[in-house]
């Protein structure tokens, strides 16, 4: 999204949070909103089941 179609607050909450404020420069800086639906873990074969972290939006 473009900066003025930020939500109020979210780019001084951004600014907040990175220590870095796009707003102050000129060349034009897109923010992504990242909304996971599906997150899942494992390191080794054995951990396929029970994977999921999250599903649908929610944490299990």
């Amino acid at each position: 999204m473009d900066v003025a179609d930020l939500a109020p607050g979210a780019g001084d909450a951004f600014a907040a949070r990175t220590g870095f404020d796009p707003r102050e420069i000129d060349e034009p800086y897109q923010y992504f909103l990242i909304r996971p639906r599906r997150i899942q873990a494992w390191r080794e074969v054995n951990e396929l089941r029970g994977r999921d972290l999250m599903r649908d939006g929610r944490w299990l």
